[in-house]
């Protein structure tokens, strides 16, 4: 087990780029595109990402969008041309997306979603717990080989009327020299027509 454990990191690692880009710390910001913008469009259908920079995302960018996104021809560049953003609606709900381009990070283009690996799960637990998304499978602290989700829990009532609201993150980069990782991917998903 160890043994395919140590192959799936070594083929992980090496497609890390050599020279990696200068990740910034801004947790704040992280936590508004989380709660605020996709957690605030899947619930309530408000648009995502007002007063943030962005500009209608490149066809190559479009084309690295999860397969399974609606409307992608709307996505933009967000923030700078390192991350795509999409948000929206289908028969299955609401959905949100920010996700990381590697091919920005091997051009150096620096990570504006840096958090500290050590701790800011527990801070990004404590928020959606607030918000009712009680059930999650955490990993012990930000990687790039562990997805970290939350969620609603699912009452009777809910099954059949669409899954309930969910998000998942997962830095990007591995940590700086300062324990600083880009969340580079953020998901989220939910049933239309607001909070139950």
């Amino acid at each position: 087990m160890f043994r395919y454990l140590s192959v799936i990191a070594a083929v992980l690692l090496a497609a890390l780029p050599a020279r990696a880009a200068e990740v910034q710390r801004n947790e704040p910001l992280v936590m508004r595109i989380i709660f605020e913008d996709c957690l605030g469009y899947v619930r309530a259908g408000r648009t995502p990402f007002a007063g943030l920079p962005t500009r209608p995302a490149s066809s190559a960018a479009i084309e690295r969008l999860p397969t399974r996104m609606p409307d992608r021809e709307r996505a933009v560049e967000l923030l700078s041309p390192r991350y795509t953003a999409s948000w929206a609606e289908d028969a299955n709900g609401r959905h949100c997306y920010v996700g990381s381009s590697y091919e920005a990070d091997q051009a150096g283009l620096p990570g504006l979603l840096g958090a500290p690996v050590r701790g800011f799960l527990k801070r990004v637990t404590t928020r959606a717990t607030a918000e009712g998304l009680t059930q999650n499978g955490v990993a012990d602290e930000l990687s790039t080989l562990s997805t970290s989700y939350w969620s609603e829990p699912e009452t009777g009532h809910d099954r059949g009327a669409g899954r309930p609201v969910s998000v998942s993150l997962m830095a990007t980069t591995g940590p700086d020299a300062s324990g600083i990782a880009d969340v580079g991917l953020i998901l989220m998903s939910g049933p239309t027509g607001g909070r139950r």
